[in-house]
């Protein structure tokens, strides 16, 4: 399928999304390439030589243990052979799974790449969203360490997650999940066989994280109208386009793993993570399900058992937050709101906090991160109570271009089914209970300084409890 902006066009695709509205000045071209191709692996090195990697240095080949194929050959070895018979230095960086048998982006794995680094070296990183977090931030911290900057080249081996192209990584920081900036690649190879030979279950979670956008987005618009953030604009949306029904048209060529499908899902991928770095912001991709997607990531560290597709869990969190917009679009009156209760006091929700989260986290830390970042959101609400007030009086413009950004969770189960999703948490790998998935939808809202649907619902004193058991019965049928 043709995208209105297509990533793969070099230059070309650089100039035309330079003149849209809200790009960033100033960020002329900062991938130099991205390729999407069939048999693309044996570019790298081409790829690595006009990124400016230096042949006669080091080059650190960052990835973990998981096997890998790609046409019945063992696609890590692939890659090292052809680097070697190029000339090139290449050396292996394995990343060690934790107690749960996963790696995770954390300071001790994003060290253990970091200190491998030697002036002149060069940074691959061959693997997933995590292999290309680990290895990005380790880069970025070592150029602001050193002031020298180094040759960064990505080499996707599934289509799971927007990653790839983004500036900033997502680390688990006392156990909570913060997105820290970090930095460009210089180059995306992604070769359509290698993905195409990814676990499925993969390719299925990089629809999942697309489609957070449904929420995401209004989120986004939301805070704006409320004077929450200053910095919405309509580049991201543009970018991306019309999301569900690209995904209903590709849906076949994706489910049979096509070159077509892969190369479709790359490129929308790709735009994800642009979307993200070029509006400075993870906002365009990230809202009230990314949220709950991080309260499930927390009890799963927390009780040291592995973590589901993040993908495939955020999209399952996005049909709940699309069940809870859908709700609070059609019953929100602004006339019955009291504008005088929608504003809790910092003690009460700092004790609220703290007693939520040390319910997964006895040692407090996991409270203390989220009340530091929490409290900087209460306060601004604290301060924009005039753009509430302003914001109830043009609530029906403001609820018809909410409507306009989301989608229904019907709709969104309508792709999942087309490319064969899990459609409930009882399927995720390993599962998740109700009792977290509630857990989740109730207590994320207290957990980051962004304002989303979710603080919303908190600050009119909505009753959550009876709205939880409405958009749990609603999200957990498997018919559309």
């Amino acid at each position: 399928m043709k995208l209105e902006y297509d990533p793969g066009e070099g230059g070309h695709f650089w100039q035309a999304i330079e003149k849209l509205p809200g790009y960033p000045t100033g960020e002329h071209m900062p991938i130099s390439a991205m390729l999407f191709e069939s048999d693309a692996i044996y570019k790298l090195p081409v790829v690595l030589a006009q990124a400016g990697a230096d042949l006669k240095k080091p080059l650190l080949v960052v990835m973990d243990k998981t096997p890998m194929t790609r046409k019945g050959t063992d696609l890590k070895k692939q890659v090292m052979q052809i680097l070697s018979e190029a000339g090139w230095q290449a050396q292996p960086v394995i990343m060690e799974p934790d107690a749960t048998g996963q790696v995770h982006t954390d300071m001790p794995h994003i060290e253990a790449v970091k200190k491998h680094i030697s002036p002149g070296a060069s940074l691959l990183a061959l693997g997933s969203g995590t292999i290309c977090d680990i290895t990005k931030h380790a880069g970025y911290l070592y150029e602001n360490e050193t002031t020298t900057k180094i040759k960064f080249v990505v080499f996707q081996t599934a289509n799971s997650v927007s990653a790839f192209t983004s500036n900033m990584a997502p680390t688990f920081v006392e156990g909570v999940k913060r997105t820290l900036p970090s930095r460009y690649p210089d180059a995306v190879v992604s070769d359509l066989e290698t993905l195409s030979d990814a676990p499925y279950e993969m390719t299925v979670a990089g629809v999942g994280d697309l489609l957070a956008a449904f929420v995401s987005l209004p989120d986004w618009y939301l805070a704006n109208q409320l004077g929450m953030d200053a910095a919405y604009n309509e580049f991201a949306q543009t970018l991306m386009g019309p999301l569900d029904d690209i995904f209903m048209a590709s849906a076949k060529s994706i489910h049979d793993r096509s070159a077509e499908g892969m190369a479709v899902l790359a490129k929308l991928i790709a735009l994800g993570g642009l979307a993200m770095s070029l509006s400075h912001a993870t906002t365009p991709m990230s809202g009230y399900e990314h949220v709950m997607s991080h309260i499930l990531d927390l009890l799963a560290e927390t009780s040291h058992k592995p973590m589901a597709q993040h993908g495939t869990q955020v999209v399952l969190t996005t049909m709940l937050a699309a069940s809870a917009y859908g709700h609070f679009l059609e019953e929100f009156d602004p006339s019955e709101v009291n504008v005088a209760a929608c504003y809790p006091a910092a003690g009460k929700m700092e004790q609220g906090i703290r007693e939520a989260f040390k319910q997964i986290d006895p040692t407090g830390k996991a409270g203390e991160e989220c009340w530091a970042d929490y409290c900087i959101k209460l306060e601004a609400w604290h301060a924009q109570r005039g753009r509430f007030e302003e914001f109830l009086k043009n609530w029906p413009a403001v609820r018809s271009r909410l409507e306009a950004s989301t989608r229904s969770p019907e709709r969104i189960l309508e792709i999942m089914k087309a490319i064969d999703s899990p459609l409930t948490f009882g399927e995720l790998n390993p599962p998740i209970t109700e009792d977290q998935a509630r857990f989740a939808f109730m207590n994320s809202p207290l957990m980051r300084k962004r304002l989303t649907v979710g603080d919303m619902l908190v600050y009119l004193n909505w009753d959550r409890e009876n709205l939880w058991k409405q958009v749990w019965k609603r999200t957990q049928k498997k018919k559309v």
